[in-house]
């Protein structure tokens, strides 16, 4: 299996799109790993009713059930310490690090390896 990151959005709102969107496409809840910050972690985890740009009301309860896990930036290091599953170690996220921590959502899949 190889990984890729699909996405990098600064929303909550709009990562619920993404994964919606990914599993249309046929992405699976285990094929979808989230990284944020630690304060964004915290309002997916909260269930908070959020406001939506639009001024709709919406519930973070959805995200959580489409993916396989959700990581701080602490959380994943350490995963991917103990499990070197994501190409290139602690590098894997490269050029969005500083997004995720600025509050950034990093959407990650699980891609199956290509039959040649």
């Amino acid at each position: 299996m190889s990984y890729m990151i699909k996405n990098n959005t600064p929303s909550i709102e709009e990562c619920m799109k993404i994964v919606a969107d990914l599993h249309t496409q046929g992405y699976t809840k285990e094929q979808i790993t989230l990284v944020t910050n630690n304060a964004c972690k915290e309002a997916i985890l909260s269930n908070l009713d959020l406001r939506g740009k639009n001024g709709a009301v919406f519930s973070t309860h959805s995200l959580l059930a489409q993916i396989k896990y959700l990581f701080n930036l602490k959380q994943f290091e350490e995963f991917q310490k103990e499990t070197h599953i994501y190409p290139g170690g602690s590098e894997f996220l490269g050029d969005h690090l500083v997004s995720v921590e600025n509050g950034n959502i990093v959407i990650i899949t699980e891609e199956p390896d290509r039959q040649a």
